[in-house]
């Protein structure tokens, strides 16, 4: 495969929503059989704690599969311990715990062989007003990370954000405050998860949002899926924004992205091995496009001379098949 693709172990297995419970409740190791049988599927980003304590163990299971590791996923939303924040809770005990896990995933991640922790605060934020200090809650954030990267350089810590969910307002919300705060943070191994489906939340423009990240140097792990901008719904990439994931991939090649492209793709009533194996034909299919629009060589002379929109969308429609 010309991408590197992988998918979340999780979806993998049993996942619930605000109302059903959907798939079927399996083992690590079952998950990573299943994911193993994705057609063009070649890794998965795993979760600490949830699927992963014993980083050699886990190691093993995915060699025997032939699955590589994208990332590790450290999860400091899904236990009750961070309802009120992890980074930026008013509880300092609560801010180291969030501190050591992180490094422990650094240390996993080594372990693993991926040398990238991925990571979003998505409790940190607030429902109402006057609910968080943000002056004070930020500070923390940037300290708290901070100290973690500092623990192991050779490990990139990448920061997942998110306009909502389950905060009504998340802390870390766009592509322009992350990457602040990756410099405020003064560490080279800090940048950005950038997820299609929150950035679209966030109404960016996803080239905009890749291209402006790229530039800073903190792009460094992307997750790809689609919705309506009103959720993130966690659809196959394209289904409802197709010309954005186009103009999407044309920006991956153009900026020369190389890492890591997971699915972060929600099955729910589809079969979890279908949807994944769907996520990368519509990847790859968009992918033809931007390579054949590349090839030609015209799109950014167009784009630069100020070319009408319509004469540039329907330059890059002739290329579709």
């Amino acid at each position: 495969m010309r991408n590197k693709y992988a998918v979340i172990t999780g979806f993998m297995g049993q996942i619930q929503d605000r109302f059903a419970t959907y798939g079927v409740d399996r083992s690590f190791e079952q998950m990573v059989q299943t994911a193993s049988t994705v057609k063009g599927c070649s890794g998965l980003e795993v979760v600490y704690p949830q699927q992963v304590q014993d980083p050699v163990k886990a190691k093993q299971i995915l060699d025997n599969y032939g699955m590589g590791v994208a990332a590790l996923n450290v999860n400091v939303k899904g236990e009750p311990k961070w309802a009120y924040g992890s980074v930026s809770s008013p509880d300092a005990a609560v801010r180291r715990e969030a501190v050591e896990y992180m490094k422990t995933g650094l240390d996993f991640a080594a372990e693993l062989g991926c040398n990238k922790v991925t990571i979003a605060f998505l409790n940190d934020g607030n429902d109402y007003p006057f609910e968080l200090d943000y002056e004070r809650a930020f500070n923390d954030t940037v300290d708290c990370i901070r100290e973690a990267a500092a623990y192991r350089k050779d490990v990139k810590l990448s920061l997942e954000y998110k306009l909502s969910e389950p905060r009504m307002h998340c802390l870390l919300g766009n592509a322009g405050k992350m990457a602040f705060l990756c410099e405020k943070t003064g560490m080279d191994n800090v940048g950005v998860t950038l997820d299609t489906g929150h950035a679209l939340q966030s109404l960016e423009v996803l080239s905009d949002s890749l291209s402006f990240l790229s530039t800073t140097g903190r792009l460094f792990h992307v997750h790809v899926n689609d919705n309506y901008r009103n959720w993130d719904w966690d659809m196959v990439p394209g289904t409802v924004n197709f010309w954005e994931f186009v103009e999407f991939c044309i920006y991956l090649k153009k900026t020369g992205y190389s890492e890591w492209i997971t699915a972060d793709v929600f099955p729910q009533r589809h079969d979890a091995v279908r949807i994944m194996e769907k996520t990368f034909e519509w990847m790859d299919y968009m992918f033809d496009i931007a390579d054949a629009v590349i090839a030609d060589g015209k799109l950014f002379d167009m784009l630069n001379q100020q070319c009408d929109a319509f004469e540039v969308m329907d330059y890059v429609r002739s290329f579709l098949k």
